[in-house]
């Protein structure tokens, strides 16, 4: 069988990799013949194409990093950009990739085949070429067109540019006055940068609030003592929550309930009032979600948090009772040295002076820049991207048609997207590993069931949403290894030893737990699980660490679930027995 991979970020190298290692785990399936199309001159996708200086990752190297090639523990456990391109050109080496691999290759049309199959037509070194084969891994990203929103009066800054376009810091210039539009990572990332340049004033703008989340589990001081930290830090929060009774175990009852949303929604406000004295987000007293849309099951977390002490620190509140929660526990308050960043509503115009007007709203920030004038010299679109695919046609599916698993159309399982769903709290590459394993296990017809239909796993959009494929990451990889086949049990664990068990119940659903058994099964897993994911375990620490992440959701909804199961297995007997009264 003949396979297409368009892009060469980490979902097109990795739906790579399994394409040509398949048939080693497979007996008697045949080798895939594979080509990847990148039409750039180096792999990493965003993660080369789109970099900034000083960019890092925003989730965990253990998270991140795919199921068998593993970075070293004793680097840092959020990698930057640059370090994460090095470890995808490792990637390629280990699984010996490159042959398959074809830059400075634009693909201009993907069409269906007179006799079936797809033809992909490309242009390589200024030739026209065309392919035929029989299945399509669409891995091109999310993160490509930029999107750029109407604002009349753009044309008077002097300077506009989109996010993609930014790269350092000289491009916001000496002593210019910087607006930023768009609040998320990016945003938030760039607004960092520009306030600890040799700017006059940074402006930042949102549309409807963010909530600003931190990436490592907190390290308050508590009851005034120092905190105590260690060279490694906290456990990255994105690794940081036990399994059992979380993903794994729960009755199907409780998983498509409410409450494990709700549970985490109070988890996520109540922690960050706990050390800094607001629900909004961590030390953010500005900036909040609408209360209609202020739910854990509805909203992207925002963990590019080193920009928010500027923002903030013009609006922290001082009370008697904050003084009071601020004694018990408290985050460090990071020093800002007198500077700051104004938060503004969307921009609505820009006059003929180049002076910007502000959505009227009647947000705290609206009401500090009505008596502000805002004239920039530099604007940034830190406004997203919109998906756009020209090499496709009217006769293919589109990602919001893929009603598999959000990878492929019923019906067109010759046609996949990797990479397409954005998980509120997680990281992209591996949930695309594991959509990439359901793919091609299914191309070979070695699925063990047919896939049921849920949806426990996605967000709850409202109505109009920009992006509305988004996922609980924990929630949706586990779906998916259910689906091939290699969610472990207890039983499957039991004979791995004492610290297997542990390791299984109490890690996150990092890929390599789905590598222990199972039709893609690696020796290697059980290793990477006793060191690597151990060591994450085990530096869980304190009230933040192993009770509120470990303990508490394992005694909540494993009380739950075992009464559910109690439940179900009498209300059965119940009715055997009535059946047999009934009979006789």
């Amino acid at each position: 069988m003949r396979v297409a991979i368009i892009g060469g970020g980490p979902s097109g190298l990795v739906t790579l990799k399994h394409l040509i290692t398949a048939h080693e785990f497979f007996p008697g399936a045949k080798p895939f013949e594979a080509k990847l199309f990148e039409a750039e001159s180096s792999i990493g996708g965003t993660f080369k194409h789109r970099d900034y200086e000083d960019a890092e990752l925003v989730s965990s190297r253990q998270l991140t990093t795919f199921s068998d090639y593993r970075y070293t523990p004793e680097s840092p456990d959020f990698l930057s950009t640059k370090d994460y391109c090095i470890y995808l050109e490792g990637y390629c080496k280990k699984f010996n990739l490159w042959p398959y691999i074809h830059l400075q290759t634009t693909v201009t049309g993907i069409h269906r085949g007179a006799n079936g199959g797809h033809t992909i037509q490309y242009i390589a070194a200024g030739k026209s070429s065309e392919w035929h084969c029989d299945a399509v891994a669409i891995c091109s990203g999310l993160h490509v067109t930029p999107n750029i929103p109407l604002l009349s009066g753009l044309e008077r800054v002097p300077t506009v540019i989109h996010s993609s376009q930014f790269k350092r810091r000289k491009q916001f210039g000496e002593g210019k006055d910087v607006l930023i539009v768009g609040s998320g990572e990016t945003g938030m990332d760039l607004g960092y940068l520009a306030i600890t340049s040799k700017t006059n004033s940074v402006t930042l703008c949102h549309r409807d609030g963010f909530l600003c989340a931190p990436k490592r589990a907190p390290e308050p001081s508590w009851f005034g003592m120092k905190p105590t930290t260690t060279l490694q830090g906290n456990v990255p929060y994105d690794v940081g929550a036990s399994s059992l009774f979380d993903t794994a175990y729960v009755h199907p009852l409780l998983q498509d309930s409410f409450l494990p949303w709700w549970y985490y929604d109070r988890f996520a406000k109540w922690t960050t009032w706990l050390v800094s004295g607001t629900k909004a987000g961590l030390d953010q007293w500005i900036g909040e979600i609408s209360p209609e849309r202020f739910h854990a099951s509805k909203i992207f977390f925002n963990k590019s948090t080193k920009a928010m002490p500027y923002i903030t620190s013009q609006y922290r509140r001082s009370s008697i009772g904050n003084t009071l929660r601020s004694y018990i526990a408290q985050v460090p308050l990071v020093p800002t040295h007198g500077r700051q960043i104004d938060l503004a509503p969307w921009p609505q115009s820009i006059d003929e002076k180049g002076i910007v007007h502000f959505t009227e709203n009647s947000r705290s920030e609206a009401e500090v820049m009505r008596k502000k004038i805002c004239k920039p010299d530099v604007l940034v679109l830190a406004t997203g991207y919109t998906q756009s695919f020209p090499f496709l046609n009217s006769m293919y599916p589109m990602p919001k048609d893929a009603d598999m698993r959000a990878i492929w159309k019923k019906g067109e399982e010759s046609v996949a997207f990797i990479g397409f769903v954005r998980p509120s709290f997680g990281a992209i590459p591996p949930l695309a590993e594991m959509q990439a394993q359901l793919w091609v296990t299914s191309l070979l017809s070695r699925l063990p069931s047919p896939l049921k239909d849920t949806g426990h796993y996605k967000l709850h959009h409202r109505a109009g949403s920009r992006i509305t494929y988004g996922v609980d990451h924990e929630s949706y990889a586990y779906q998916l290894a259910l689906d091939i086949g290699s969610a472990p049990s207890f039983m499957e664990i039991l004979p791995m030893g004492w610290k297997m068990v542990l390791c299984w119940a109490l890690s996150a659903q990092v890929n390599t737990k789905f590598r222990l058994v199972g039709p893609w099964k690696w020796d290697g897993a059980q290793n990477v699980m006793e060191t690597e994911i151990w060591d994450t375990v085990s530096r869980r620490r304190g009230f933040f660490g192993h009770f509120t992440l470990s303990f508490l959701p394992m005694m909540l909804f494993g009380t739950l679930s075992a009464v559910l199961w109690v439940f179900e297995e009498v209300w059965k007997l119940i009715k055997w027995v009535w059946k047999v009264l009934m009979l006789n």
